[in-house]
C-alpha cells in the first residue's frame, strides 16, 4: 500500500494558508492574492516559484520555503488529527502485515514532522517530495517506493486525494484509489478512507481485472 500524506492521511492545508499568509503578508503581499486552489496537488518547487511571483520584491525561493517551513514545523509540533479512517486502516493494515509506504510531494521535514501524529502506522518505507528529482505527477515517487518494498508497482495500491497525485500512481502501473472527488480514471473512488478496508484493497491489488492504465473504474 501506497499512501499520500497531504489531503489523504492529514489535512495541513489550513496550516499551511496560515503560514503563507503570516509570512507573505510580511513582504506586502494582500491575503486576497492567495489562492488555495492553484497550490492543490502541485510539487513545492512550483508553488515557491509560484509565491516569489506575487511578491513586490522577490526573495530567492530556498528563504520562502526556510520562513514558511519554520512556521509549519511549529505548528505541527503539538501534533495534527488524521483524517477520519487514517489511524484505523493503517492499523488494519499493520496487524494484517500488509507492507506500507508514505510518498509525500512534502519535503523530509515536514513528513518526519506528521508521522507521529500517526500512531504507531508502521511505514516500511517513506518517501518525500526533496529525495526524488522529478515530483508528481512524474512517477519516480511511487515507483522507488515499490522499489524499495521489494514490489512490482502492479502488485500496489496507490491512495490519493489529488488528481496529480493519482496521475503519478497511474503512470507508474499501480491499481490508484481516489479519496476524494476526481475526474481521474480510477480503479476505485471513495468518499475517505473510512471506506477502505483491508478485503477492499486486496481484491483491487489481486483482481486481474485491476486497472493498469486507467481504464476501468468502479465507485
Amino acid at each position: 500500500m501506497l499512501f499520500d500524506m497531504d489531503g489523504t492521511l492529514v489535512d495541513t492545508e489550513a496550516l499551511l494558508l496560515d503560514a503563507l499568509s503570516e509570512v507573505l503578508a510580511a513582504s506586502g503581499v494582500p491575503e486576497t492574492a492567495l489562492r488555495p486552489e492553484e497550490l492543490r496537488g502541485r510539487d513545492v518547487a512550483a508553488n515557491l516559484a509560484r509565491l516569489t511571483g506575487l511578491m513586490r520584491t522577490p526573495m530567492p525561493e530556498r528563504d520562502l520555503y526556510a520562513r514558511v517551513s519554520a512556521r509549519m514545523l511549529d505548528r505541527l509540533r503539538p501534533g495534527i488529527t488524521p483524517l477520519p479512517g487514517a489511524v484505523a486502516l493503517l492499523g488494519e493494515l499493520r496487524r494484517a502485515r500488509v507492507p506500507c509506504a508514505l510518498v509525500s510531494s512534502s519535503y523530509r521535514a515536514m513528513v518526519d514532522a506528521v508521522l507521529p501524529s500517526l500512531g504507531p502506522a508502521g511505514f516500511a518505507v517513506t518517501v518525500a517530495g526533496d529525495e526524488v528529482r522529478h515530483p508528481k505527477p512524474h512517477p519516480e515517487a511511487y515507483l522507488t517506493a515499490a522499489a524499495r518494498l521489494g514490489l512490482a508497482p502492479g502488485r500496489c495500491a496507490v491512495v490519493e486525494d489529488s488528481s496529480t497525485g493519482l496521475r503519478s500512481g497511474r503512470a507508474a502501473g499501480c491499481v490508484t484509489v481516489a479519496v476524494a472527488p476526481t475526474a481521474e480514471p480510477v480503479a476505485l473512488a471513495v468518499p475517505g478512507l473510512t471506506g477502505l478496508t483491508v478485503a477492499r484493497l486486496a481484491r483491487l491489488v489481486g483482481s486481474e481485472t485491476a486497472p493498469r492504465t486507467g481504464q476501468w473504474a468502479a465507485g
